[in-house]
C-alpha cells in the first residue's frame, strides 16, 4: 500500500476509536506523514512511517514558538511517570530540533496494510485519549494555549544527525 493511503486508512480507522468529545479534530495529510490537531497545527498529533529507517512514529509534536514548545516539555516531564504508566515505557520525550519538541514512540514499519493501520489507529487514538486531558489540565500552568508558529520549519542537519536530547522518559538529560 502507498504511503498516503496506509494514511488516509489511519485517518478513517481513528474517528471511530474516540469518544464523541475528541471526534472534533482536524487533519491534516502532507508529504508522508498524517497530522492531527484540534486548536492550531503547531500542537499536533503525528503518524509518520519512514521507510528509510523501518520506523513508524506515532507521537505528539509541539512545533509553535521555541519557548512555548519547551514550557510545554518542562510541564510533561513532570507527567511523564504517568504518561508511561498509560502509553508505556517506549514513549519518549525530547528536544527533537532547536526549536521543536515532541513526545513519541516508534514501531517497526511492516507491510503498510490494514492490519497495521488498525494498530496505527489504535496507538494514535490512545495517544490523543491520554494527552488530551493532560494537555488542558496544563495550560492554565503556561499561562496560554501554545501559540501559532510564523517561522517556517527549521532548515540544517538531517533529522539522523541532529543530536537529540531526551526531556523525560527513559534517558535523563545530559
Amino acid at each position: 500500500m502507498r504511503i498516503r493511503d496506509f494514511l488516509m486508512l489511519v485517518r478513517e480507522r481513528l474517528e471511530p476509536l474516540l469518544p464523541t468529545e475528541l471526534r472534533s479534530f482536524q487533519v491534516r495529510i502532507r508529504f508522508a506523514f498524517l497530522q492531527v490537531y484540534f486548536d492550531h497545527p503547531s500542537l499536533h498529533y503525528e503518524v509518520w512511517p519512514q521507510k528509510k529507517t523501518g520506523r513508524i512514529e506515532i507521537g505528539l509534536h509541539f512545533e509553535g514558538e521555541a519557548e512555548t514548545n519547551y514550557r510545554w516539555a518542562a510541564v510533561l516531564a513532570e507527567r511523564m511517570p504517568e504518561v508511561q504508566a498509560a502509553l508505556g515505557p517506549a514513549m519518549e520525550l525530547e528536544e527533537w530540533t532547536p526549536v521543536w519538541t515532541r513526545l513519541h514512540h516508534t514501531l517497526p514499519i511492516g507491510a503498510l496494510d490494514e492490519g497495521e493501520a488498525d494498530e496505527a489507529a489504535q496507538r494514535l487514538a490512545a495517544l490523543i485519549q491520554t494527552m488530551e486531558p493532560i494537555l488542558e489540565e496544563c495550560r492554565p500552568l503556561l499561562g496560554q494555549a501554545p501559540a501559532p508558529s510564523l517561522r517556517p520549519a527549521p532548515r540544517g542537519r538531517p533529522w539522523h544527525a541532529r543530536r537529540r536530547r531526551h526531556l523525560g522518559g527513559r534517558r535523563p538529560l545530559p
